[in-house]
């Protein structure tokens, strides 16, 4: 499997890293500029040769080659897009747009980057070394290990840091022990609810302080937004970025968490395959209020979980299914009855049978049932009050609150 080592680097030599990143970024915005008119003009021109000789002699010959193959494949994954767009696969998305540039549209500037090829860079303990004679010091550990990929350097201009992106071949960490089944339903105010063979009790990971955490750093974005136009006439700022940057951050960092304690629940369960409920055009039929609508466009990155989701599992061996979710939450597990049920808040009713249960265990049974999964009796542990599990991420509505 590929992994990517993500880390912060300190070079000896700023001028010389900055120097050969304003290269290659150079590079790719001079390329990317004849194409996207070539493309415009509906003669795409694909040649590279003339770029090619004119930023080799400064940025090396290696990197410029990975850099023109970078955008190579930019501009196919573009046009495979546009085919798929265009013969209604991809219903989700509004607009395929050709590959950009290196550069921030508000300041107009380049954004430095480095594409080092694998065999042009050695990584040794905690020393980098770069062609041109360029060193650095890797800050942190690395997680993965093994055979390395391109090596991608990106300076962040935020906290004017260098972060390097460095892909690897590896190993599962572990293999299950046996082949159980973990059923997952999806949501925003319990993000992971899941129901697992051989754990006679659901559990159910609390989203209600994340979300706290979220509205919070959302008021805080809209009281700069508000007071930077009033003063300045602007709409974005240095400051503002922050803002955005700090709320995605912890935002994933919680969802992180939350990932890597269900599926060591997985592991230790002996769960070989995790079956999710698919919520692939859930955005489209948001039209549940607006402070809903705007939790589930603007809050809720469910792409996002369900590929931490995915990775995570994988690391351990595990399988990863999705399944349609749609009526797994309004149909009664026992009876099967669609008719009479009462939902209020987390509380799922039918009237028919007579059975209560947490709405997102419900809908997670469900989903076991419609991946063909056989329970023993007649479900009636679903009734019971699930797990939730909160603890582990409380410090992020206390302890981290603060300016960025």
């Amino acid at each position: 499997m590929k992994r990517t080592n993500i880390f912060s680097v300190r070079f000896k030599d700023n001028n010389e890293v900055l120097a050969l990143a304003n290269g290659c970024s150079a590079l790719w915005d001079v390329l990317n500029y004849k194409r996207r008119q070539s493309f415009f003009a509906g003669n795409f021109d694909w040649d590279s040769s003339k770029e090619y000789k004119s930023f080799a002699p400064n940025v090396g010959s290696a990197t410029a080659q990975q850099v023109i193959c970078k955008n190579n494949t930019a501009w196919r994954v573009f046009f495979k897009l546009l085919k798929m767009k265009g013969e209604g696969e991809l219903k989700d998305v509004r607009k395929v747009s050709p590959p950009g540039y290196w550069k921030d549209r508000n300041t107009n500037k380049v954004i430095p980057r480095i594409l080092i090829r694998n065999d042009c860079y050695k990584i040794k303990g905690r020393t980098i070394r770069l062609p041109k004679r360029i060193r650095g010091r890797i800050m942190g550990n690395l997680k993965w290990t093994g055979k390395q990929g391109l090596l991608e350097i990106r300076y962040d201009t935020l906290k004017h840091k260098w972060y390097a992106y460095q892909p690897v071949e590896t190993q599962a960490i572990s293999q299950p022990i046996r082949h159980n089944h973990a059923y997952v339903d999806l949501g925003v105010r319990y993000p992971i609810t899941s129901v697992i063979e051989s754990v006679q009790k659901p559990i159910a990971y609390n989203g209600t302080p994340l979300l706290t955490d979220w509205w919070y750093w959302n008021k805080r974005i809209a009281e700069h937004q508000s007071e930077l136009k009033r003063c300045t006439g602007k709409n974005t700022s240095s400051r503002l970025k922050k803002l955005y940057q700090t709320r995605q951050r912890r935002f994933r960092n919680a969802i992180n968490n939350y990932v890597s304690n269900f599926v060591k629940r997985c592991e230790d369960s002996g769960v070989s395959e995790i079956v999710v409920g698919d919520l692939t055009g859930i955005r489209n039929n948001a039209s549940k209020g607006t402070k809903t609508n705007t939790m589930i466009n603007n809050f809720w990155g469910h792409r996002y979980l369900t590929e931490r989701i995915q990775i995570t599992a994988e690391n351990h061996g595990i399988t990863v299914s999705f399944v349609d979710e749609r009526g797994t939450s309004s149909v009664c597990p026992r009876c099967g009855s669609d008719d009479k049920i009462i939902r209020r808040g987390r509380l799922f009713k039918c009237k028919a049978c007579g059975l209560e249960a947490h709405r997102d265990c419900v809908g997670a049974f469900n989903i076991s049932l419609v991946h063909g999964s056989h329970h023993e009796g007649d479900g009636n542990w679903v009734m019971t009050h699930p797990e939730v599990v909160n603890d582990f991420v409380s410090f992020h509505t206390n302890s981290l609150k603060g300016t960025p």
